[in-house]
């Protein structure tokens, strides 16, 4: 292989590292969220939030990727934080659901 492509290779490795580190980030402040949750009988899902989160990544995407592409990720995360929240603090508030 070239030296170029090993070199931009190397660069999206050093993005997707940075990538892991920020989603890791993320889910310490989705536990904590839960944990306000819990401690104040609100349900983990809260739908209005997750559509407020997906118009703002929107809004502020000026990259390559589409919106629809952006969504997709950004749903799977907020899939993602529901579960984490869920396993920690058990199904009992996830079924309830803020609309």
């Amino acid at each position: 292989m070239d030296n170029e492509l090993n070199e931009i290779r190397k660069r999206i490795d050093s993005i997707d590292a940075e990538i892991v580190v920020l989603i890791n980030r993320r889910a310490a402040e989705v536990l904590r969220i839960g944990a306000l949750k819990q401690a104040r009988g609100i349900p983990t899902v809260d739908r209005r939030r997750e559509k407020d989160v997906c118009r703002r990544i929107i809004g502020e995407s000026q990259g390559v990727i589409d919106d629809r592409g952006l969504l997709r990720i950004f749903q799977q995360i907020l899939t993602e934080s529901r579960r984490i929240q869920t396993r920690q603090f058990g199904k009992r508030i996830s079924k309830m659901e803020v609309r």
